[in-house]
């Protein structure tokens, strides 16, 4: 039950460029805090559980799993200790955890931006005969507000093909969207775990170009950004957020090299990416069913660390999207594969060599589904924010120099855009 008396504060944003200290705060705040002060630190790798745990005064523990790492997160909450858990974990909030959330007071630091929607696997005609449906009754099997969010209706319905929507539907989950007569239902995270929080800090850079933002939007949440900052006698404080526009990005232009082909090249690495969609999702999906581009890709790749570059495998990262893994493999990179979408981790920062075989756009389905409520989406930003979040996987995030070979021209371009500060 949601306590009235309890006033919620706004989000911060603590929006700081990749390796100014965002985590090294909120460790300080951590162990400057009040001892009667609850944390719950969310991470999306399990990782970096282990420097929380090291790195703080307070005792955190981590949710074990003997009997489901869901249920034993429930007790810590009702015993009151301090928390540091997964992305995943959170995602599988129910009623039960939020209440308990909401009475114990807890202070959320959730380092990176969560995944708040994704599309349910469930085709359009199939979600067509479901509203259609009706119970013995003759009411209407699901219903859908104004705003979209589906309503199970029906109480009877036990188990079967939609007993997976059912529990989303019921959990408040479930919204539906139609586009050009193209029915599509999403999952949503829960708005009522982030309302249930005394204090909210979300650590992540460019939160205006990421998906959470728009779901904050949509859900009316307030949020502010602050910026940090460290210093010798203060250590690391938060600050007025330093806007894109005024940060001092001279160090990253001088440590970031872009690989261009010259014209005396007689095999330009950047023309399998010069047209605006080239190495974007669906182009990469056409490219697995053709051999000789597939080889093409490889060799590029294997080109470019090898004799480009001059370095051995060990130094080097790649990525492209998850059904491109295994087609576009690098000779020598079998375990230098980093997710398209890697987030706070530090396992790579000894690479200084960057091979990007991405062109990002956010889902056009998902895009439409927040700009028909109004809310307006930026593909650059998002598509700039990603690329820079991966790339700040190597050891630029050490103040280190690194090579980086974008082919797709789009994806470049942001680049060179963002180290002149044009964007």
């Amino acid at each position: 039950m949601t306590n009235l008396f309890i006033k919620r504060k706004a989000v911060t944003v603590v929006d700081s460029i990749m390796g100014s200290g965002k985590t090294s705060w909120a460790i300080q705040y951590i162990n400057e805090s009040n001892e009667n002060k609850k944390f719950m630190f969310v991470t999306p790798y399990l990782t970096e559980v282990s420097r929380i745990i090291e790195s703080t005064t307070k005792d955190f523990v981590e949710p074990e799993s003997q009997d489901g790492k869901l249920n034993h997160l429930k007790e810590l909450v009702r015993q009151g200790k301090n928390i540091v858990c997964s992305h995943e974990l959170l995602k599988r909030t129910d009623s039960e955890l939020i209440e308990l959330i909401e009475a114990e007071h807890y202070t959320l630091i959730l380092d990176e931006v969560m995944d708040v929607i994704s599309e349910i696997d469930m085709s359009s005609d199939d979600i067509r005969l479901l509203l259609n449906s009706n119970d013995d009754k003759g009411n209407p099997t699901i219903s859908i507000d104004n705003k979209g969010k589906v309503q199970w209706n029906n109480p009877e319905y036990m188990n079967g093909s939609y007993e997976g929507i059912r529990n989303l539907a019921n959990a408040d989950r479930l919204m539906l969207h139609e586009e050009k007569k193209i029915l599509k239902m999403y999952w949503l995270f829960p708005p009522q775990l982030f309302k249930a929080f005394e204090d909210i800090y979300i650590l992540t850079y460019m939160f205006d170009g990421q998906i959470q933002r728009y779901y904050y939007n949509l859900f009316n949440f307030e949020y502010k950004f602050r910026s940090v900052k460290y210093s010798e006698d203060m250590g690391y404080q938060l600050i007025n957020y330093v806007t894109p526009a005024n940060e001092d990005r001279k160090h990253l232009k001088e440590l970031i090299t872009i690989h261009y082909s010259t014209p005396r090249d007689k095999n330009d690495l950047n023309l399998i990416g010069d047209k605006p969609s080239a190495l974007s999702k669906n182009h990469l999906l056409g490219v697995k069913t053709k051999q000789h581009l597939k080889k093409k890709f490889k060799d590029n790749g294997y080109n470019f660390y090898f004799h480009k570059a001059k370095v051995k495998p060990t130094q080097v990262i790649w990525t492209t999207f998850k059904e491109m893994k295994k087609p576009l493999l690098i000779k020598g990179l079998k375990n230098r594969f980093v997710p398209v979408n890697a987030r706070a981790t530090n396992e790579y920062a000894d690479a200084n060599t960057c091979i990007y075989f991405a062109n990002r756009y956010m889902n056009p389905i998902t895009k439409r589904f927040f700009m028909d409520k109004g809310i307006k989406v930026d593909d650059e930003l998002f598509a700039l924010s990603e690329m820079l979040q991966w790339l700040f996987r190597s050891a630029i995030r050490n103040d280190e120099p690194i090579t980086v070979y974008i082919p797709s021209k789009r994806m470049r371009g942001l680049l060179e855009m963002y180290l002149d500060n044009q964007i």
